[in-house]
């Protein structure tokens, strides 16, 4: 039996300088990963528009304005819509290219998935929902990331679900979605480099 996840901690063998790069269409409806990241994006996007308004109404009409709770819903209800919506059109997969390699863990987005990022954002303008849009514009932000060996403090494999986790001092930044013929190979790469790496606090990089 084995366990659901395993924390890296000790170097299992040195560190190769080849490269491991794969493509992989990651679940959406049915990832719990995916779930909670919207989630996170609905919650930090909603939140952000109610302090933006806030501030908007302190500065122009000097009035502390406190949206009310039906916007949150109302809003997150669209912005679930949409996932769905773009879900069922990517047909519940987001085509992602990984790398593993001696700069670092590297995601990139397919084609494809770049131009759905686009539609939402011009979904948003068109409807006037800012915090759509403002997703969207986020989920562009993230379309290329690289997280070098020096950023990352711990790495999590979760076995069952064939994911490696890699965080830095205080969420995680990056997960790999690996098919059944190479997960324990770039389990061992990212082991091997991470414990030939020790982070330094740095952050991850992006376009």
């Amino acid at each position: 039996m084995h366990d659901t996840t395993e924390t890296i901690d000790q170097p299992a063998r040195s560190p190769e300088s080849r490269v491991i790069e794969w493509t992989y269409d990651v679940p959406l409806l049915t990832s719990r990963f995916m779930l909670w990241d919207f989630l996170r994006v609905i919650v930090l996007s909603v939140v952000a528009m109610y302090v933006f308004v806030a501030i908007a109404g302190l500065i122009i009409g000097q009035e502390l304005i406190i949206l009310p709770p039906q916007v949150f819903l109302l809003t997150a209800g669209i912005m679930l819509g949409l996932f769905v919506i773009a879900s069922l059109l990517l047909g519940n997969r987001q085509g992602a290219r990984f790398t593993v390699g001696p700069k670092g863990v590297e995601y990139r987005a397919e084609k494809r998935e770049r131009s759905m990022n686009k539609l939402v954002v011009l979904v948003g303008m068109l409807a006037r929902n800012p915090t759509t849009a403002g997703a969207g514009a986020l989920a562009m932000t993230r379309e290329w990331q690289l997280v070098p060996w020096e950023s990352i403090h711990r790495v999590v494999v979760y076995r069952r679900e064939r994911v490696i986790a890699v965080r830095n001092s205080w969420r995680t930044v990056l997960r790999l979605h690996c098919p059944p013929d190479l997960f324990n190979d770039v389990v061992a790469a990212v082991q091997a480099y991470h414990a030939t790496h020790p982070a330094t606090g740095g952050a991850s990089n992006r376009i």
